[in-house]
């Protein structure tokens, strides 16, 4: 993922971009060498400025550098040459470039071409889902760029601190949507909870009322039962009785009947 941006600044450079100076000649074959892609330049520290454009800053920068690392876990290379590879897309170059030098996880590297007026934000393919969308490295090669187009000289350390910072900006943003997602989860998950320990209380509830329903539903039938049995029960009680009334009129009857008779 990469994003070449050409820099409107190329009529100022012959003033303010100073020659490679012959320190740059003695440099070690480590800054001059090839690298294993061919493209003329092995990056072997997280600066290389081959044509001292960070100067007097690059204490600052680097500040920046190790500042943005320790906040976020992301490594910031910066690569300043005169021109990049000849005859070779710009991105696909920067991109061949950081591959090559086995980055770590979440590495970005700014790659500036003064001479060319070209300027590539690359993000290694190893790093997280929102460092290496499109949309970040956009992000990142107009924060970039802006130094180096809005004053009347390119301000090439402003550049670089001007990526850090929007790096620790987009890193903020990230977390705080990925935690806005884990509140989104965890209150999700909660509200399940809710509704299944709901659910699990109704049915619960109405199986305990079916119940109680049932065993009430016995126990009228027992007293129902008692009942019946008590009110058969006391109309036996009460025929009886009536039978042995008669009987005892009627034994009665017989007697005064009898007593008629003798006095006749």
């Amino acid at each position: 993922m990469a994003v070449a941006a050409f820099v409107a600044f190329m009529l100022m450079l012959a003033m303010s971009t100073p020659a490679a100076s012959a320190a740059d000649e003695s440099a070690t074959p480590s800054q001059q060498g090839t690298g294993s892609s061919g493209v003329g330049v092995t990056v072997t520290d997280n600066i290389t400025d081959t044509e001292n454009l960070l100067g007097d800053n690059l204490g600052k920068v680097s500040d920046a550098l190790s500042a943005t690392k320790k906040e976020t876990g992301v490594t910031v290379r910066l690569l300043y040459l005169p021109k990049f590879s000849e005859g070779q897309d710009p991105d696909q170059w920067a991109a061949n470039l950081l591959k090559d030098s086995n980055p770590a996880p979440n590495t970005v590297m700014l790659a500036v071409a003064s001479e060319d007026g070209n300027l590539v934000v690359v993000v290694s393919s190893n790093s997280d889902e929102w460092l290496k969308r499109q949309d970040t490295v956009d992000s990142l090669s107009q924060a970039a760029l802006n130094p180096l187009t809005k004053g009347d000289t390119p301000d090439w350390s402003g550049s670089a601190i001007a990526l850090t910072d929007q790096i620790k900006t987009l890193h903020e943003s990230s977390s705080t949507s990925r935690f806005s997602n884990v509140g989104i989860i965890v209150f999700i998950a909660a509200l399940a909870v809710l509704v299944i320990a709901a659910v699990v209380f109704v049915v619960l509830h109405r199986r305990g009322k079916s119940r109680a329903d049932r065993q009430l539903a016995r126990r009228e039938r027992r007293r129902s039962g008692r009942r019946s049995r008590a009110t058969e029960s006391g109309a036996d009680a009460g025929s009886t009785d009536k039978g042995d009334s008669r009987s005892d009129k009627d034994s009665a009857d017989i007697q005064e009947t009898s007593s008629a008779e003798d006095h006749a």
